[in-house]
């Protein structure tokens, strides 16, 4: 308990991003021993400027000894950076946060493949469908897909993973008990319920702002062996994350736009030109990996994933095929994501599932088999669009509904 006090007030001293408690703990053995010993001498230390002198003098233990039984009271887990459980891949960084506040499991990660996805949150139809077809496979295959809960493709990201049966981690810019983003509140939930983790440097309480997340990405880089951009503008947070990742000698991958002209989505192609791996398929990123952890990667289920075989995948955004395609095209076509629709039938609709809330049952009440646009769902439901969007995320997240092409949302027939 001393210890993590200590560490705990350190971390409060200085601003998220700064590489100064990381360089006085080059000079003194530990945070205890700093405050104990160095704070009287602070201006024999000439890296700390006025100001961070100042903080760390006006800093208290009582500050600290507040966040913990915060922490205790939200059940929310603090991590200094001499824990076991602090992720080895985060330690190498620069800036390694001292602490690391976590909500559910960071057990066995060592020896995983961790592959962190990044995009814009306005994202296409398109980057949708390839960041979520893509962490299904990663998942299916063993790796923990690390993304930032965002909306747009972060959100697919961990959409995806949790769909492929797989372990997801979220990176927060904020504190773990502040709802941000309010939308994906059920998405977080079940993030923690399938055995993944939201994880963040801020101590309870802090509320995002646009400063924190260009910082927070060096995390989301540093947990992972390599960094998947799947769509992103020429000037984004995604690409900063991509910065990030170049800096800390760790790998590159991005999905090629499906639009090369359009800005909101073409800020990949310079990684691509100066020698990022392109991805087609979660293939092209674990190929990266296979020989250093094949211990830990389900190769046959990555195989399986692209041969049509018994545990071949279905997508995120589309429903399960009822058809057979003609033998003669199984032969000769490659495999790719079922792309039919369920015919509807009203009279087999199931009743409401038992764990719905009311916005839940009267969304769930307008879906249909054959999908329907949000706009259609929201006029019917008499609810505002946003309010449905998130609670579609959330009934597709629980495996009642799906998504497709043209903002399109479908009763899944089970």
């Amino acid at each position: 308990m001393d210890e993590l006090l200590y560490w705990v007030w350190l971390s409060l001293c200085f601003q998220s991003g700064s590489d100064k408690p990381n360089q006085l703990l080059m000079d003194f053995d530990s945070p205890e021993e700093f405050y104990q010993n160095g704070r009287t001498s602070m201006e024999e230390i000439e890296y700390l400027t006025d100001v961070e002198r100042s903080k760390i003098e006006r800093t208290s233990l009582e500050r600290a000894e507040f966040v913990i039984k915060e922490c205790k009271r939200l059940q929310i887990q603090m991590i200094p950076f001499d824990d076991p459980l602090y992720p080895l891949h985060l330690k190498d960084i620069y800036a390694a946060p001292l602490v690391l506040y976590a909500m559910g499991s960071l057990e066995e990660l060592e020896g995983r493949v961790l592959v962190t996805v990044v995009g814009t949150r306005n994202a296409s139809e398109y980057g949708k469908r390839v960041t979520g077809n893509i962490c299904y496979e990663l998942a299916r295959a063993g790796a923990v897909v690390v993304s930032g809960c965002a909306l747009g493709i972060d959100g697919y990201a961990h959409l995806g993973a949790l769909k492929g049966g797989g372990r997801t981690i979220a990176v927060m810019g904020c504190g773990l008990d502040v709802n941000y983003p309010s939308a994906h509140h059920d998405l977080k939930q079940q993030i923690l319920k399938r055995g993944g983790a939201l994880i963040s440097e801020l101590p309870p309480g802090t509320e995002p702002s646009p400063a924190i997340f260009p910082v927070r990405n060096r995390i989301m880089a540093g947990m992972s062996l390599g960094t998947l951009v799947t769509e992103a503008p020429e000037q984004s947070g995604s690409l900063i994350t991509a910065q990030h990742a170049l800096d800390q000698g760790r790998d590159i991958f991005c999905v090629p736009p499906h639009d090369i002209y359009n800005p909101d989505f073409c800020g990949v192609i310079r990684y691509i030109r100066d020698g990022a791996t392109p991805v087609f398929c979660a293939k092209d990123i674990l190929a990266e990996y296979l020989s250093a952890y094949s211990h830990t990667l389900d190769v046959e289920k990555l195989l399986d994933s692209y041969s049509g075989g018994k545990g071949a995948k279905q997508t995120q955004q589309d429903p399960p095929k009822k058809e057979k395609a003609p033998v003669a095209a199984q032969k000769n076509a490659p495999a790719k994501p079922p792309v039919l629709e369920p015919e509807e039938d009203i009279s087999k609709k199931p009743e409401p599932p038992k764990n719905l809330d009311k916005n839940e049952r009267i969304v769930y009440d307008c879906l249909e088999f054959k999908p329907r646009v949000v706009d259609e769902i929201a006029a019917k439901s008499g609810l505002e669009t946003k309010d449905v969007l998130a609670v579609l995320t959330t009934l597709e997240v629980k495996g009642y509904a799906y998504s497709c092409s043209g903002s399109r949302y479908g009763l899944l027939n089970k």
